[in-house]
């Protein structure tokens, strides 16, 4: 074997090959094979010194930490297979004939490296155990003694990154929640809405909304699956590892066009260990970010304080297996407003949660290869609201107005069997319950809440209540599932994954407004105020919306992936097929939504361009669909009451406005729906309309392709860099959209009068796929007619332009792996994303409702709407790594940059524009009659971050021991993020607060931790 293909051995080598040199190292590569949610496949392939294949070698793994053992025996090219096994540290032990025995204790086997090569030494030869090693004989000729090589994972074409949360945030300083670990993959970016505090707490992936993500917990699908945000809190000491799929995930992973979150939680072994861990960040330890006008931020306040405590260990040794977890948590909080007209009038804010959370898993492996595990959590919290009036010139708290309880969380399980009946079957099944709750109780239902907007400037009445709704939100997800795994060879090795999963979703919403209704104060601009009062006159709206039901859908899958690999190893396949079907249904139980098959390739190839398993060329095609969310259900399938009324403002009774002469000339005013007059514009009346007029007969759900182009090197032993290019394309997308122009056009070519008078321009709403055709059935016959009429409007008809949205990446990322002294991992991504619909949600106005947000209301709403999207950030930087000074002091770093958002200019439609979408006041891209294309009028800040952390352990032999100190935000950057977007107020005059900051970047903070295990 010439020296050349030797040195290849070494895992310190990237040398390339010419002619014959190719020929010589083909018979190294390592067949890749497929992870499903939780286990691997261990697999590579065993050899000689002199490169040759070894068959008949028997290959045996034992978990360092469970005890249980596996065994396989090479074939003809020395592979060898060991199928889903749980990731973890393994011992490796290799014997053949003619060969010393090789065991390496180390060998750690996760989602993202679970193949590994062997070289064993001639009998008597004494070659070490542990990684390869290379010696220099006297002619210089590389020699190669016996050791483990490590290679690239040629089974991956998924893009993201897999974090070891038990070893890596030892390490690194990074906050103990979800999504700042999510923020560590390439390609994510942080939400933001200056209208919505909640998605600051979300992880966009992709170009796409944080709506679109999935997420897993041991198998168990954990999305909220109502609008989509991510899943309730759980602690940062129950997962072991986290990986985030950003793109290119396998066809067993679907029902998101955004990415794939997928975590393992910890489990127990062999031997009994246990750890209290305390948490601290106190306030007096953080700054406060600058003031807004809406926010007086000098006076934050924000400490917590959590105890975890974690044991496990064998329930009986080899074979049965617990951790538990208990976490108690405690969390203050104040915010203060300053976008009063009276400093003292502002609304001060206490909230405090106290709620503990606890979990468990048990494992049992009664034999070897049949596994049987259990996971329970349980997230359930309470959040205890209560406001005061509130000074914002002199920080003096006054008197209380109301309060509120906030329920979230719920309950969890799952429940899984792995069954390995031979070398070449595997089968595995799962069942599980997620529970979820997101409801507001407040203690004063009477009281009404009271917005004033007569400035132009829209703030909380002093005093008024702080719940405008009483919301009680219960979902619960059940599923199972069912896989099988078959290994054979054919024309090279195969594995050929398929499986089935169907998961029930129950929505139960009952929604009523505190008093009799949500007030907003209004002045009149004069004739193109939509009340037609006289300039400067004062009058309200006052809103009542009410909704209410139980609603179910049924998602369900199967799907088929060939993994495989020829030409000798150099070219791995995968050829998956996943079709998926969505159901929807009414309040009484009526399909409104049925999808049929959509059927998604999974397309990847991972080529070994020089034939050393060091070198990988790949590329993958993925087509993703996302079901329709159940929020589209309570909406366009309940009894939904909506309706507004307006009265000239007589006065204000103990914060209640009083009510004078009724403003019929409102613009599209109808009889209210309670009788009080004929001043009322209508949204919905109460009753539940038939689904077959609400949803487009032809509708189709979202869908998304995806492309990806890349390379990844390893070099030396320990560091693997890559670089890689995405291109996401949104199909399609759905939302509700009014159809009444449209109806208008269809009766002026048909010569049918009266039609106005029904299709007011709000009358009829179709979930529908906008820029297609779309077949509805009209909710009201034609003028003249009897019947309901089925009636196609084309594309053209109803004005609406197709939904647009494209994300294109370039990726640089290195990681140098942690060798028990240092480690640095980074990356840069370059990205364009534009488009005119965001997704699910709609971060320029903070709205959440998932596929019904404004975005194509009205044709006239889209006009201007193309351009860059709220999560575009042309380039970000990640860095983050660690240094171990010596057995007792470890430091590490976590740096960001990333570049500015950009921004428009929200105002409101003329009228000869589209006359319909005028009436939605600030909704559209104009101001001052002018359309301002979306996010060419200015941006935000850059945002830089350094974070540090210094871990020191305590020097004591009976117990483990440290002290750890994190500074967040290190030189407290103030970067500006969010901004007050609207260029006009709702009845068209400027706002002088557009272009205003709202949102900043968090300010410094601190954490203290004391651990102490055994």
């Amino acid at each position: 074997m010439s020296r050349i293909a030797r040195a290849l051995l070494h895992s310190g080598s990237a040398l390339p090959l010419t002619g014959a040199a190719i020929v010589a190292a083909a018979a190294i590569a390592a067949p890749a094979h497929a992870q499903d949610y939780q286990n691997v496949t261990a697999s590579g392939r065993i050899l000689s010194t002199n490169g040759q294949p070894v068959a008949g070698a028997t290959v045996t793994i034992r978990s360092n930490e469970q005890g249980f053992s596996r065994t396989a025996t090479t074939n003809a090219s020395g592979a060898y297979r060991i199928p889903q096994v749980p990731t973890g540290p393994y011992t490796f032990t290799i014997t053949a004939d003619g060969f010393d025995t090789f065991t390496d204790e180390s060998v750690v086997l996760s989602t993202d490296a679970a193949g590994n090569q062997f070289a064993l030494s001639p009998a008597g030869s004494g070659g070490p155990t542990g990684n390869t090693t290379a010696e220099a004989t006297g002619d210089a000729e590389i020699v190669v003694t016996a050791g483990r090589v490590k290679v690239a994972d040629f089974e991956r074409t998924t893009t993201g990154a897999v974090i070891d949360i038990g070893d890596l945030a030892t390490r690194v300083p990074v906050q103990r929640n979800l999504r700042d670990v999510i923020l560590l993959a390439p390609g994510t970016t942080q939400g933001a809405s200056a209208s919505n505090a909640r998605f600051a707490n979300q992880a966009q992936i992709g170009g796409s909304s944080f709506s679109e993500n999935a997420y897993y917990i041991n198998g168990l699908n954990v999305t909220e699956f109502r609008q989509g945000f991510s899943p309730s809190d759980v602690p940062f000491d129950f997962y072991q590892t986290i990986e985030v799929k950003t793109g290119g995930f396998q066809a067993e992973f679907g029902r998101a066009t955004g990415g794939v979150v997928n975590a393992i939680t910890k489990s127990g072994g062999n031997e009994f260990s246990g750890s209290v861990l305390f948490n601290w960040e106190p306030d007096d330890l953080r700054s406060n970010a600058p003031n807004s006008y809406a926010d007086d931020n000098e006076s934050d306040r924000l400490e917590r304080l959590d105890m975890v405590a974690t044991l496990s260990g064998p329930i009986i040794k080899d074979k049965l297996f617990f951790f538990a977890l208990y976490n108690n948590r405690k969390v203050t909080q104040f915010d203060g407003t300053a976008d009063a007209p009276n400093a003292a009038d502002n609304t001060g804010t206490f909230q405090s949660s106290d709620d503990p959370f606890y979990a468990f898993k048990v494992d049992a492996v009664p034999i070897d290869g049949q596994r049987l595990e259990f996971t329970y959590f349980n997230s359930t919290r309470e959040n205890l609201i209560r406001q005061y009036q509130y000074n914002s010139d002199t920080n003096e708290i006054g008197a209380y107005t109301g309060e509120s309880r906030s329920l979230q969380g719920g309950e969890n399980y799952v429940a899984r069997y792995t069954g390995t009946f031979t070398d070449w079957f595997t089968l595995s099944a799962a069942y599980g319950v997620n529970k979820n709750q997101n409801s507001t109780l407040p203690a004063d239902t009477t009281r009404p809440r009271v917005i004033d907007s007569r400035s132009g400037v829209s703030s909380a009445f002093p005093g008024t209540n702080p719940a405008s709704s009483v919301t009680t939100n219960e979902d619960e997800r059940e599923f199972y599932r069912v896989d099988a795994d078959l290994y054979f060879d054919l024309l090279g090795s195969h594995h050929i994954r398929g499986g089935y999963d169907r998961e029930k979703l129950t929505s139960i919403q009952l929604s009523t407004p505190t008093g009799d209704g949500q007030y907003q104060l209004f002045t009149s601009t004069g004739a193109d105020d939509i009340s037609n009062l006289a300039a400067g006159t004062q009058y309200f709206q006052r809103r009542f919306f009410e909704n209410g039901g139980t609603f179910e859908t049924v998602n369900e899958a199967f799907y088929i992936q060939d993994n495989w690999t020829l030409f000798n190893d150099r070219l791995n396949l995968q050829l998956g097929l996943r079709n998926d079907r969505f159901v929807n249904s009414t309040a009484d139980g009526t399909r409104f939504y049925e999808s049929g098959d959509q059927w998604g390739p999974r397309l990847g190839f991972a080529f070994d361009v020089f034939g050393d398993k060091r070198t990988k060329l790949y590329g993958n095609f993925g087509r993703y669909f996302l079901p329709v969310p159940t929020n589209t259900n309570i909406r366009l399938a309940g009894a939904e009451l909506d309706y507004s009324s307006y009265f000239v403002l007589a006065g204000i009774n103990n914060g209640v406005p009083i009510a004078g002469a009724p403003v019929n000339g409102v613009d599209n005013a109808v009889a209210c729906p309670d009788g009080s007059g004929n001043n009322c514009t209508l949204i919905a009346d109460g009753t539940a309309a038939d689904p077959s007029t609400v949803i487009s007969q032809n509708l189709k759900p979202q869908s998304l392709d995806e492309y990806i182009i890349g390379v990844e090197q390893r070099l030396g032993d320990r560091w693997r860099v890559g670089l890689n290019y995405t291109h996401r394309k949104l199909n399609r997308s759905l939302e509700d959209s009014a159809i009444d122009l449209a109806v208008r056009d269809l009766c002026a070519a048909e010569g049918i009068s009266g039609c106005e008078d029904i299709w007011i321009g709000f009358h009829q709403y179709v979930l529908l796929n906008p820029g297609e055709d779309a077949q509805i059935l009209l909710d009201t016959p034609l003028p003249g007619e009897t019947e309901l009429r089925t009636v196609t409007l084309t594309a053209d008809q109803l004005g609406y332009p197709g939904a647009r949205r494209t994300y294109d990446a370039v990726t640089f990322e290195f990681e140098r792996e942690y060798d028990g002294v240092w480690s640095l991992q980074g990356s840069y991504t370059w990205a364009n994303l534009k488009g005119n619909i965001e997704g699910g949600v709609k971060s320029d106005i903070g709205q959440v409702d998932s596929g019904l947000t404004q975005d194509f209301d009205s044709p006239g709403l889209t006009v201007g709407s193309y351009g860059f999207l709220p999560g575009h950030r042309r380039h970000t930087f990640k860095l983050f790594g660690s240094y171990t000074l010596n057995d007792a002091i470890t430091l590490g770093a976590n740096a960001f940059i990333q570049s500015p958002r950009k921004f428009g200019c929200i105002g409101v439609v003329p009228e000869d524009v589209d006359p319909v979408a005028a009436l939605y006041g600030a909704a559209g891209n104009f101001c001052g009659g002018q359309i301002v294309e979306r996010g060419t009028a200015f941006q935000s800040d850059w945002r830089k971050e350094i974070n540090l952390t210094a871990q020191v352990r305590v020097p004591v032999d009976t117990f483990d021991a440290s002290l750890r100190f994190d500074l967040f935000n290190v030189f407290n950057s103030k970067s500006a993020l969010d901004f007050d977007e609207f260029g006009e107020a709702g009845n068209g005059t400027p706002n002088p607060q557009y272009r205003s900051p709202l949102g900043f970047q968090t300010p410094r903070s601190a954490r203290i931790q004391l651990r102490v295990g055994f």
